[in-house]
Formats: C-alpha cells, structure tokens, sequence
C-alpha cells in the first residue's frame, strides 16, 4: 500500500542504512525493464526517453482554463506525450533545476515543448516513509510499481516542495512521467530521506549524463 502524504518544505540528508536480507518482490513487470537489479553492484539512476513536440500539438500551449470551469486530470495512459521518443540517457539523478531545454531538434517552437519519461528500480528495505523534494514546470506523475503515488497536472512553475509517500517493504518499477508545454522550464526529483534505493539494473547502449 502506497500512501501518499504532503510534507513540510525542509531539505534533509538521505541516511545510508546497510543492506539488510533480501525482501520478498512483487512479480516482475512485462514492459522491458527486465529483472531487478543486484543491489549490491547497479547503476544508482534512471533512464530516461525523451519525446520532442511542436507547438501545434493540441496539448502543448494551452490556453488557461476557463473560470468556473472544473480541471479534468487525465490518465497519462491516454495521452500521446511519451509515445515517439527521439534519444534515450542515462542521468544519475533528476535534479535539473530551472531553464532545462534538453531538445532541440529544429522543430516549430524549439527547444520548449518535450516530455520524458524516466524508468528505474526502487527498494523499500523496509515499510518506511520516502521524503523528496519536487519541482516540475509543468506536469509530473510518479509511479511504484502499478500504483499513482504523485501527480501535479498543469501548467505551473518551477517551485521545488516536499513531499512523503509511504512504501511497503519490497522492490518495484519507478517510472517518473515529465511534460513541459508551456513558459519556464524546469525539474527536480530527488529523494530526501527513507530506508529505500533506486537503482537501474542496465544502461548499457544508453547515453549517459
């Protein structure tokens, strides 16, 4: 069970606890992330996919939403953002910070309309509270394993909070879905405090940050 809570704005250092016995995982996913990696020995980061848009894409530039007009968050299965990947990256980290144009093909409206779509592994070493700290301009959901733990739909700006999600012992898929479609640009993920890793148990091939 993931419990997602909203915490107070105060950075903290990620405690390093030694590695305990291994937890009993959920079944392994079937969407090409392969098995969990060795804990011991992995890649301490993410993948990344990163799709390159034009302003006339429907979703990229939109106008503000209308007074009284409730805001419909839709499911990020059902939009197209990620679908047509351009290049893939390793990053240790996602701490980009402010004015992040990472593509820039030459397309209409270059470099300022993109999405990413960052895969990993993360151990919960234990039931335990993750803390981060997040700041996305614009849109960003988390996932654990199949669950939505976190999502902020919108156009907004980069204003990096923290935030808590309670996480049941074991090692599960972390995918982390960024669009930026409008004004500033900027991200930042990363992991504060928690008896947890994330790791990557292959980048071979991948272009690394």
């Amino acid at each position: 069970m993931f419990v997602f809570l909203l915490a107070g704005c105060i950075e903290t250092g990620l405690g390093q606890a030694p590695i305990p016995p291994v937890a009993t995982p959920p079944p392994l996913p079937t969407d090409g992330l392969g098995n969990p990696p060795n804990w011991n020995d992995c890649f301490q980061g993410f993948v990344g996919e990163y799709t390159n848009h034009t302003a006339a894409h429907p979703d990229f530039e939109p106008p503000p939403p209308e007074p009284g007009v409730e805001v419909v968050e839709p499911d990020p299965a059902d939009l197209d953002w990620w679908d047509d990947p351009s290049f893939q990256e390793f990053s240790a980290n996602l701490d980009f910070g402010a004015n992040w144009w990472p593509v820039d093909e030459g397309l209409e409206g270059d470099p300022a309309h993109f999405a990413v779509k960052w895969t990993s592994w993360i151990r919960a070493w234990s039931d335990t509270t993750m803390t981060f700290t997040l700041g996305s301009a614009d849109d960003v959901w988390i996932y654990v394993g199949d669950d939505l733990v976190f999502s902020h739909y919108g156009v907004r700006r980069f204003e990096p909070e923290t935030y808590s999600v309670s996480l049941d012992a074991g090692q599960y898929p972390f995918e982390v879905r960024y669009a930026h479609r409008s004004g500033e640009s900027g991200m930042r993920f990363r992991v504060l405090n928690g008896d947890v890793s994330l790791c990557y148990a292959r980048y071979e091939d991948v272009g690394a940050q």
